[in-house]
């Protein structure tokens, strides 16, 4: 049964009683550590295109199968990880996710208006606040250009607080402008890419407190005197949002692909896999059904900073530590 926006939000509060992202959510550095080597190289570098968008720079990832979920023995494992065998077609996918900057020219060029300006669902952009009592909640304030008040805003870091109907239209954009063709990736080609080959909890490994390396998480890291009550015991230096590409990338070359912020995928969400994380779904915009999201945002601690750990929200929602990246078709 789709969840309702009163329901939505309920859930939210009571779930949420300290800076995480959950299921009923909609939705770190050492840089003296060599990189990891890469299986494939990025297909080209960011270029203009008609002097406005920006082509997203894509790897190639190779076709292949691999054990989507899972195994029990997993700490932190979810009950809707149950693993199961997927192979997916090769496909290009962004080394990055979707800028600001990138962001902006689109609503440059078309004047368009994000749901968190329209107060579509609720009010402005499900946010935090940490001089507020109550750190999370639906703020009035927050929008793409003002996601975490008192932060200032990076150009090249992810851009926040678009739903996925704002997701769509800058796909929408992006296809007319570049004559290329883009998507959102599947959830069975999200945790293939996030994965590049490996079978632990993280493209890393399996300790947690080795994220600081390759992701931005919840850590030690403190804004003034605020810190996350569950971390990775390691220091990343960012409590928020972290420009894109500043920890290491993964085997297939890719960044932030755990932490940093959520992603949006184009797969309804189920709680049993039933073949929906392999197509992209018809969602109705503004629709109450439940998409899936993957990745883990700034303030995840390591249970949800795994590749095998699933969230959702709907299409309306929007939050500030959620962003997406990108398929290129052709």
């Amino acid at each position: 049964m789709p969840i309702t926006k009163a329901g939505y939000l309920l859930l939210s509060l009571m779930l949420c009683s300290f800076p995480c992202i959950v299921k009923a959510d909609p939705v770190k550095t050492y840089a003296n550590q060599k990189p990891s080597k890469r299986l494939v190289q990025p297909l080209r570098i960011p270029q203009q295109q008609n002097g406005v968008a920006v082509i997203p720079q894509v790897v190639n990832i190779p076709p292949g199968c691999f054990q989507m979920g899972s195994p029990e023995t997993e700490e932190g494992r979810g009950t809707d990880e149950v693993l199961h065998r997927i192979c997916v077609k090769g496909f290009r996918l962004a080394k990055n996710e979707i800028t600001v900057e990138e962001f902006r020219k689109f609503i440059t060029a078309t004047h368009f208006i994000t749901d968190a300006e329209r107060n579509t669902g609720e009010s402005g952009c499900w946010s935090y606040q940490k001089e507020s009592e109550k750190h999370w909640n639906w703020w009035p304030w927050a929008n793409w250009q003002v996601p975490v008040r008192g932060i200032a805003l990076i150009a090249n870091a992810p851009v926040t607080c678009v739903s996925l109907d704002d997701v769509r239209a800058y796909i929408q954009w992006l296809n007319k402008e570049t004559g290329q063709e883009y998507r959102l990736p599947t959830e069975a080609e999200w945790e293939y890419a996030a994965r590049a080959g490996t079978a632990t909890a993280r493209y890393w490994g399996n300790n947690p407190d080795i994220a600081c390396s390759y992701a931005n998480v919840a850590d030690n890291t403190q804004s003034g005197s605020v810190k996350w009550p569950q971390t990775h015991n390691c220091e990343d230096g960012y409590f928020f949002t972290a420009t894109v590409s500043a920890f290491r990338a993964n085997k297939f070359g890719l960044h932030d692909m755990l932490g940093n912020v959520w992603e949006w995928t184009c797969s309804k969400y189920e709680e049993k896999y039933t073949g929906a994380e392999e197509v992209c779904s018809d969602i109705i915009p503004g629709s109450d059904e439940l998409i899936s999201i993957r990745g883990g945002g700034w303030n995840a601690d390591a249970v949800r900073v795994r590749a095998a750990y699933r969230n959702w929200g709907v299409a309306w929602s929007r939050q500030a530590n959620q962003g997406f990246r990108l398929v290129r078709m052709r």
